[in-house]
């Protein structure tokens, strides 16, 4: 039981980490826009639509980039233990595992992005399952509890309970 708990509390903690690194970034592409207005900021009408963007990224790529990755690292580590049980191999294959699954996610589920050509391609891959991944490595490196190993399968211990 406690494995599930840890699994949901990292995916909480990765979807929080990426909805507000989101928020941030979204910010700091304004910010060039209002400055060079002299400081107007977006009217209703614009801050609806680009709320009504901002969403669509977020529940269209971000948030399933996420939960693909999560779900898919989860069962790899059970497969293949090495790769969850060593920090440089988290930092290596995660982000991997995000990128594998971003053809899928920008072709199915990201309905409002129409890459421009290799270049949008490979920028919007980056974006989005470098975002996926870094919000799932950093709670990661910020908790003991998360820290590597922490989903790699447990030896059984006779009398004591599984961990799972």
């Amino acid at each position: 039981m406690r494995y599930l708990w840890r699994a949901l509390i990292w995916l909480a903690a990765s979807a929080g980490l990426l909805l507000a690194g989101f928020a941030v970034f979204a910010a700091l592409i304004l910010v060039p826009s209002v400055i060079s207005r002299g400081g107007e900021l977006p009217g209703p009408v614009q801050r609806d639509a680009l709320g009504l963007v901002y969403s669509a990224i977020a529940t269209q790529a971000l948030l399933p980039e996420l939960l693909l990755a999560f779900a898919s690292w989860l069962a790899l580590a059970r497969i293949v233990p090495a790769l969850e049980l060593s920090g440089r191999a988290l930092a290596i294959a995660l982000p991997l595992v995000a990128a594998a699954w971003f053809p899928l996610v920008g072709r199915y589920l990201f309905h409002i992005w129409a890459p421009g050509g290799l270049r949008d391609y490979a920028q919007t891959l980056l974006l989005v399952a470098g975002g996926a991944s870094l919000a799932l490595l950093v709670p990661r490196a910020l908790s003991d509890a998360l820290g590597p190993g922490s989903f790699a399968p447990q030896a059984d211990h006779g009398i004591v309970g599984r961990d799972e």
